[in-house]
């Protein structure tokens, strides 16, 4: 084979990629930039506050935790791993918003698709402030039964006290995106 044709063949692979690439990238930017779901039933998601609630994963010292525990707060589930640099670059915006919005009705609760040992290891060097609950085998999967359809990280879904899904991201949330969305879900205070 000569080395122009090797070249052609190269360039021609690479272009291939870069336009599989490209629209990957694409496919994923218009997911994420759905509007927040405000009734996740009405579409075809299995998404509610009951198959949630329901839910008992256990917390860095093995005990189970329910999540019903928190219903009668703005709860906000984050689903991170330790080996996801997106969720590391969001956890100190949720730990300030914890720290900020506590007081007014904000429980946020991380669940980790990671190991135990994992998870507490980044829960005390990122200093987070809010429940760690640690689910390595099912956290994904988890996840994707209340609509992170792609089963990527993070992910996160906001439950009013009502019991109404209020939004769910996937992707790191903006600074101004949170404390928006806290400020008019939250009681004024």
């Amino acid at each position: 084979m000569s080395h122009r044709r090797s070249l052609l063949i190269f360039a021609a692979t690479a272009a291939t990629l870069l336009v599989a690439l490209f629209a990957a990238a694409w496919w994923v930017g218009q997911l994420e930039a759905e509007p927040p779901v405000t009734n996740a039933v009405n579409r075809g998601s299995q998404a509610t506050s009951a198959v949630i609630y329901a839910a008992s994963i256990p917390d860095l010292q093995g005990r189970p935790q329910p999540l019903a525990q928190w219903s009668t707060q703005l709860l906000v589930i984050n689903f991170w791993a330790s080996w996801c640099a997106p969720c590391l670059e969001e956890i100190p915006m949720l730990v300030e918003a914890q720290s900020k919005y506590g007081q007014r009705g904000l429980q946020i609760v991380g669940i980790a698709a990671d190991s135990s040992l994992n998870a507490g290891n980044f829960a005390k060097k990122l200093q987070i402030n809010y429940p760690i609950l640690v689910d390595e085998s099912g956290a994904i999967t988890f996840s994707k039964r209340v609509g992170n359809r792609l089963g990527l990280l993070p992910f996160t879904i906001v439950i009013n006290p009502a019991g109404e899904i209020v939004m769910t991201k996937l992707g790191v949330f903006q600074k101004v995106e949170l404390a928006e969305l806290l400020e008019k879900q939250l009681p004024k205070g």
